[in-house]
């Protein structure tokens, strides 16, 4: 019997007050849907998995291009209505559907996995799956009769004042059988308060026909759906205490942890060290033996061993074993940075590549660059590698010494063994062994001082 995973990703998100469809928000560098999306892929129990597509699904669409399956919500009539939007593709489908909003990424695999179980061990139609809050107010409230079986869902506009005293609430996560979920849908009704098909009526619609069961997430915070700015702040949290807790049980010293933002699919090797203030998100690979931070940014890059990067930005990119980067640097677009490297203070790093024991120590650019072994830039040298229509590339070879503001002017090849004197402009091919001097012949004009105050107009405003 399949199970398919259907995921509510069809509204706007007004209260998010940003253009991004709200299922699509990132929280660290990642999209919400992308969570709930790879935890399905991950689980191992889910066959297929179903998104219900509204506003901007173009955006949708990009992201998960291949991997799930898309159904349109043409209008936003309410949650019974998007899963009614899937009814062409999962209606004669035999098996069970696990549905959950697509704003919910903080429930784990493992939790996912146990409801499904559950769903399946008690033999129930409809798996009604719910948590306990201390403050309840904004969601559909659980009413159970004097039994305490579940008689329905209350939604928190249209519930009583008994009603609202109620702690348990829904968490808008089902696990129901396809040979009844379409049939209940049918008989959903738009009596409340907002005229929307709601999704919570099957609960009463089912209760005196199917087996009902209910599944209480003791973690309530899994079950948190973000609506707003603030509550991405919160998803954050949770996820940040998570995260950084794995790492640290796996021997990652991470100081002053509050302040360390980790992404959820960083991998970082036991043995190295995480400063404050450091970001660290996207694919990104921290090897052991390193040192990150303070202050540090790095994104999609890989840091291999007994590395130390402080107070940069790394982006896109690879850094080899044994290199210091930073303070203020800024690694880009594809840089790959050699072993035993210097890149110092405020040294930028665009879409180049630098050998073993290279050293651009301050004050540089090299950009659109393939750089050999044991090179030095001095302070204020750069690769000139735009023309103002075209980005050229500068190749330099190995054991080359660059004096302090030189310029570079691409397109351009520095063969090895090459000394090039400090202040030249460079736009020839320079042949290896050579002792490169471009620049201006020095003129010094004696006794200028004295001849310039005598001819120095009078300022009468200073007499």
């Amino acid at each position: 019997m399949k199970t398919y995973a259907l995921v509510l990703a069809a509204g706007k998100g007004t209260r998010m007050k940003t253009e991004v469809p709200k299922c699509a928000y990132p929280i660290l560098r990642k999209p919400i849907i992308e969570y709930i999306v790879e935890k399905f892929e991950r689980s191992g129990y889910i066959d297929e998995v179903v998104v219900v597509v509204g506003y901007k699904k173009e955006v949708f669409e990009e992201l998960l291009d291949g991997r799930v399956v898309f159904c349109e919500q043409l209008e936003q009539k309410g949650t019974a209505d998007a899963v009614n939007a899937a009814r062409p593709y999962l209606e004669n489908k035999e098996g069970v559907t696990f549905i959950v909003p697509g704003d919910m990424p903080l429930m784990t695999t493992k939790l996912t996995n146990k409801i499904i179980q559950a769903h399946k061990d008690m033999g129930n139609d409809l798996t009604l799956v719910t948590s306990i809050l201390d403050n309840p107010k904004g969601y559909g409230r659980i009413v159970r009769n004097k039994f305490g079986v579940v008689q329905k869902i209350v939604e928190d506009k249209d519930s009583n004042e008994y009603q609202k005293q109620i702690h348990e609430v829904n968490s808008g996560v089902y696990v129901v059988n396809n040979d009844i979920l379409f049939q209940a849908l049918d008989r959903v009704q738009t009596n409340n308060v907002k005229g929307e098909y709601y999704l919570t009526d099957i609960v009463e619609l089912l209760n005196q026909e199917k087996k009902i069961g209910v599944f209480t997430i003791r973690d309530s915070w899994q079950a948190m759906g973000v609506n707003d700015l603030y509550q991405v702040s919160q998803a954050e949290k949770y996820l940040r205490d998570i995260i950084n807790k794995d790492h640290m049980m796996n021997g990652v010293n991470i100081v002053n942890s509050e302040t360390v933002t980790l992404g959820h699919d960083v991998i970082i090797e036991p043995s190295a060290k995480i400063l404050p203030n450091t970001t660290i998100t996207g694919n990104s690979v921290i090897k052991a033996n390193t040192i990150i931070g303070p202050n540090t940014e790095i994104h999609n890059s890989v840091i291999h061993e007994y590395t130390e990067v402080k107070h940069s930005l790394i982006y896109d990119s690879v850094v080899m074993e044994h290199t210091t980067i930073g303070p203020f640097a800024h690694l880009r677009n594809h840089a790959i940075i050699g072993p035993n490297n210097r890149i110092g203070n405020f040294v930028e790093v665009k879409n180049s590549s630098t050998g073993a024991d290279t050293k651009a120590s301050h004050l540089s650019y090299i950009g659109d660059a393939t750089v050999g072994s044991r090179v030095n830039f001095g302070c204020g040298s750069i690769t000139v590698n735009f023309d103002g229509v075209n980005k050229h590339r500068t190749n330099i070879g190995d054991d080359v010494f660059i004096g302090c503001n030189v310029n570079m002017v691409a397109p351009l090849n520095i063969s090895d063994n090459v000394f090039i004197a400090a202040g030249s402009t460079v736009t020839k091919d320079i042949p290896k062994g050579s002792l490169t001097i471009a620049r201006s012949k020095q003129i010094d004009k004696e006794d200028y001082y004295s001849h310039y105050i005598k001819l120095k107009p009078k300022n009468p405003k200073t007499e």
